[in-house]
């Protein structure tokens, strides 16, 4: 009887380590990679929230290449109200890279709430024969 006991606690055991193993392993697998150029974005619209007026504001956009193919970014730009740090080399399928921006609000005017972040590749879209854009966005309130 006690043999039984233990070979049914043997089992028991057994079963439950190879689901957990099971489950641990399918976690862990790595993002699927889509035929071409794609660019995963954490985050494509950033909020600034409440700005006060002249103050400067550092923030990131950050990126994985999803894609099969190798992204290089040809140039970043924004309003006169942004400067933009970007990558100029390769980047390879799977590699994280990052375009950073520095928001100056005080040569901001009016109103505007809302500004974008144009990122052309030199990466051509086989379906319209022109360079891939992104176009990111940041909202801001500027409080005077």
């Amino acid at each position: 009887m006690k043999i039984s006991n233990y070979f049914f606690l043997f089992i028991l055991l057994s079963t439950s380590l190879i689901i957990n193993g099971q489950s641990n392993n399918s976690a862990k697998k790595p993002q699927a990679k889509q035929k071409g150029v794609h660019m995963t974005f954490d985050h494509e619209k950033i909020s600034l929230g409440k700005v006060k007026k002249g103050e400067i504001r550092k923030f990131e956009y950050v990126f994985t290449n999803t894609g099969t193919d190798i992204i290089e970014i040809d140039i970043a730009s924004g309003c006169d109200c942004t400067t933009l740090d970007y990558p100029t080399n390769k980047i390879l399928p799977g590699k994280k890279a990052i375009v950073k921006v520095s928001f100056d609000s005080g040569k901001k005017e009016g109103n505007e709430t809302s500004t974008d972040v144009d990122v052309y590749l030199k990466n051509i879209n086989p379906k319209t024969g022109q360079r891939i854009l992104k176009i990111l966005n940041f909202t801001y309130e500027i409080e005077h």
